[in-house]
């Protein structure tokens, strides 16, 4: 699995030079700008699981995972502000004033940081999934590593995660029915698919490529949407 994400991880900074590319062309477009903020730590979490083979537990590796899980945390209501721009993009003209966008990114980047700090602080525990070894906030069932202690049972997800995930499920449904869109939304019903699948070996394995289709999916979406404004 390790070679696997390591693999993952090239191919998501190739798109993430493809979409800075794009934006530097279009730099008007706040979604694809958001969306770089995305990739980025997508990119960075499939390289921090792929090293943990080769750089063993320990510190190094202990915190190479709290930035990637903060940095999650903190991009997640990002989501507000790539949807909200992205609406208005696509003509919504209720998503067109001028003072949403801003709101809304002082909002994510206010909240965000807020849960980025409390996410440094948790205590995180040894896991081990095929050849790979990482710190998660609670082992999932059968990764427990020889002398490892599970989670002590107070995980939970940010709220942002939730809150975030259910403001792209209702964009990617507008885009759909409205602009016959469905890409948005198909992957969506992927991910929440992937994320109800009760945790395991495999159910992990399949996670990582998942965020990777859906920040990719962000950014064409941001950037149809964008030229489809530009066009009109």
């Amino acid at each position: 699995m390790s070679y696997f994400m390591a693999a993952l991880s090239l191919a998501e900074a190739c798109l993430l030079i493809w979409a800075l590319r794009l934006w530097l062309q279009n730099r008007g477009n706040i979604a694809l700008l958001l969306v770089l903020f995305i990739i980025l730590p997508v990119c960075i979490d499939s390289a921090t699981v792929a090293s943990g083979r080769w750089l063993g537990f320990g510190e190094p590796l202990e915190t190479l995972n709290r930035i990637r899980y903060a940095w999650f945390v903190f991009s997640m209501p990002l989501m507000w502000v790539i949807c909200a721009a992205t609406l208005a993009n696509a003509g919504f003209s209720w998503a067109q004033h001028s003072w949403i966008v801003p709101v809304a990114l002082f909002a994510a980047v206010a909240l965000g940081g807020y849960e980025a700090i409390q996410a440094w602080d948790r205590a995180f525990h040894e896991a081990c999934v095929f050849d790979v070894k990482r710190y998660v906030l609670q082992v999932p069932p059968g990764q427990e590593c020889a002398g490892s202690q599970t989670g002590d049972g107070t995980f939970g997800l940010p709220l942002v995660v939730p809150l975030a995930t259910a403001v792209l499920v209702i964009t990617s449904l507008i885009l759909l029915i409205q602009r016959r869109w469905p890409w948005l939304f198909g992957m969506c019903v992927l991910l929440v698919a992937v994320v109800n699948v009760p945790q395991s070996d495999l159910s992990t394995f399949f996670s990582y490529p998942i965020d990777g289709l859906l920040t990719a999916t962000l950014a064409f979406t941001a950037v149809k949407f964008y030229n489809h404004e530009q066009a009109v």
